[in-house]
């Protein structure tokens, strides 16, 4: 059974009813299925084809293929000559390709733009977003809401959780985002600054407190659900989200769900195998082997509700791994059964498989990529990161809260000391104001490195892309500890990077000589590449880094004239356009500082022209209301 809009060809029986070609369809179009009419005593039933005797097959009383809309212009191809009846089912939607025309494009933007005014006008979009969408963001919206299932392609930094959420909005009813965990605040501020919906975040139970709403008390206060859930937690809330019944399903980074091992084999007594779903490792022999199956079975059961009008994935990097196995499984999601309903028929016409030398499959290869692609052109969006940054501003401020989930445990002042026994001892001499000075850079300091692992994964992440990564840090501490971490998940392949990768650690334990030949190098490189040190160490009077495409400020600067120096130093001539990624740690100073820094802007505003801050406060605190966002952070630091 397919599962989405697809097309049936019924073909009567004749002299020549074409049974060889009918018996290579379910692999020249993978995800096509092919049955037989049996006959009965009053009336006929289907049987799958390839199960059929040659005796069985002629006396047949017809033939009918079911086809994804997606593939069946290939169907079609192979059953040219041949007498069929063609039937749409479910497909009132309009089944184009995409287009690299300029006719094509305008159009798509135009219809876009309209859309987004029409949500803006329901109610459901702030007004501001007109004004920030660019032109491939407006032409998503457009294609979003042609078809039922959308693949965008877009580069890092491109803004791809703006682009994708107002493509779900052009559907009604329920939204679930499944995302990374560490990005599950990305969604919930975003959805917030962006639209008026209330999300909401469904997080495993030992994180839940008790002041926190319950799934259901949210469900009774809202109209228009939005949940947002961790990848990582998925097999627990499965149950949840397809009682929900969602109509629109986002897979964020839908390349971390691409396994295609989902079914175990099992050997019977009798000599036949059956299957049943992975599990993890940990819960094999359990009873409560439901809730721990994979991640890939868990997906896999959410992707096939059948509730859902609308499948969206985003990512970079479709296929991380550099061969074409690694797109089934994100097809698969978003068009189930689309591309095959077993993965070795789609490895078979796509991977070139073949059996292995030592057992297993060889799918490393390639085959037919040029049909692929046509098909894939009826779901993918794909913006270059040309056209991407070309459309950016010079450097777009992006706020990232990490909740308690996302934070690792705080590492050591130094080797003697925690940071509780350094705080404590500065708490001491806290009369001496550059003692309370050391005290704020010590509490940042601390939150800094709270934020080790989620800050490497974003600059593995901007590997990915191709990109130019620089980190500002807290100490020499972290910044020696963080280029090391980032050096081995490289040399062990984390990164699945084609070449090898310029790691650069500067601070002010490293010679100022030695600093400006590592800007130097840096500013050079024509590829991926990562410059780790510290804001006092770079960033201040520093030329070089404005070919950078990410930025982090792992710690937060919190003089608001270290905050226009450090962000001063990708906003250059000759630069290209930078996504700067301001990370706070929920729960620590950085909240704090963050109220400090938008409080000091507008006595800077009031004094000097200061243009350069025009917006920055809003963009930093991530949301438009400004008073409502310092009141919220007031808030936060009561809790």
């Amino acid at each position: 059974m397919i599962i989405g809009p697809h097309y049936t060809f019924d073909l009567p029986m004749s002299d020549d009813p074409g049974l060889s070609v009918v018996d290579d369809i379910e692999f020249s179009v993978p995800g096509s299925l092919v049955y037989g009419l049996v006959p009965r005593r009053h009336t006929t039933r289907r049987v799958r084809f390839n199960r059929l005797s040659m005796e069985e097959r002629r006396q047949l009383h017809g033939i009918s293929i079911e086809a994804p809309m997606h593939g069946g212009w290939l169907v079609q191809e192979r059953l040219n000559g041949l007498p069929y009846e063609l039937n749409g089912v479910n497909t009132d939607v309009h089944p184009m390709f995409w287009e690299e025309t300029p006719e094509f494009r305008d159009t798509l933007e135009r219809d876009g733009r309209a859309i987004i005014n029409r949500l803006i006008q329901q109610g459901l979009v702030h007004p501001h977003v007109a004004e920030l969408v660019t032109p491939y963001q407006a032409r998503g919206v457009a294609w979003s809401e042609s078809r039922p299932w959308v693949l965008n392609v877009w580069a890092c930094g491109s803004g791809k959780t703006l682009g994708t959420l107002l493509g779900a909005l052009t559907c009604t009813g329920p939204i679930v985002v499944i995302c990374p965990a560490k990005a599950r605040q990305v969604w919930w501020s975003q959805t917030q600054e962006y639209t008026t919906l209330k999300p909401y975040r469904l997080i495993p139970k030992s994180d839940v407190r008790k002041k926190d709403i319950t799934l259901d008390q949210y469900l009774q206060e809202t109209e228009r659900p939005f949940i947002i859930v961790g990848a990582e937690s998925l097999s627990d809330h499965k149950h949840k989200i397809r009682q929900l019944r969602p109509e629109v399903l986002i897979l964020d980074e839908i390349h971390i769900h691409g396994s295609s091992k989902r079914w175990k084999a099992i050997q019977q007594e009798d000599g036949s195998v059956s299957f049943e779903k992975r599990k993890t490792s940990a819960s094999e022999n359990a009873e409560s082997a439901v809730s721990r199956e994979t991640r890939a079975v868990a997906i896999m059961e959410v992707s096939r509700t059948s509730s859902l009008r609308l499948r969206m994935g985003c990512t970079a990097t479709p296929i991380d791994d550099g061969r074409l196995r690694r797109l089934w499984s994100p097809l698969d999601l978003l068009s189930p059964g689309g591309f095959s309903h077993s993965y070795g028929k789609y490895a078979a016409r796509f991977c070139d498989a073949r059996p292995g030398k030592w057992g297993g499959l060889d799918d490393k290869g390639a085959s037919n990529v040029d049909e692929l692609k046509q098909r894939c052109a009826f779901l993918m969006h794909e913006v270059s990161y040309s056209e991407s940054h070309a459309a950016l501003p010079s450097t777009r401020v992006q706020v990232i809260y990490l909740d308690r989930t996302d934070l690792n445990r705080a590492d050591r002042w130094d080797d003697q000391a925690t940071f509780t026994q350094a705080l404590r001892v500065m708490q001491n001499d806290a009369s001496n104001p550059l003692a309370r000075e050391r005290m704020v850079e010590a509490r940042l300091a601390e939150a800094c490195t709270r934020k080790r692992r989620y800050v490497v994964d974003e600059v593995l992440e901007g590997l990915r892309g191709g990109g130019k990564v620089v980190v500002f840090t807290a100490r020499r501490n972290e910044t020696e500890a963080w280029g090391h971490a980032i050096r081995r998940a490289l040399s062990q392949g984390d990164a699945q990077l084609s070449k090898p990768t310029p790691v650069w650690v500067g601070h002010g334990g490293v010679s100022e000589a030695d600093r400006v030949q590592m800007v130097e190098q840096y500013k050079l490189s024509d590829g991926p590449c990562v410059l780790i040190g510290t804001g006092q160490a770079f960033g201040t009077a520093v030329d070089g880094m404005q070919t950078t495409d990410l930025a982090i400020f792992a710690m937060l600067p919190w003089k608001p004239g270290d905050f226009v120096q450090w962000k001063g130093r990708f906003d250059r001539l000759g630069g290209r356009a930078t996504l700067l990624k301001v990370i706070v740690a929920t729960g620590t100073y950085d909240e704090r500082v963050i109220e400090i820094l938008v409080d000091k802007f507008g006595p800077i505003q009031q004094m000097l022209e200061a243009d350069e801050l025009q917006g920055l406060g809003t963009k930093l605190l991530g949301l438009e209301d400004r008073d409502s966002i310092v009141a919220s952070i007031i808030d936060k630091l009561g809790d």
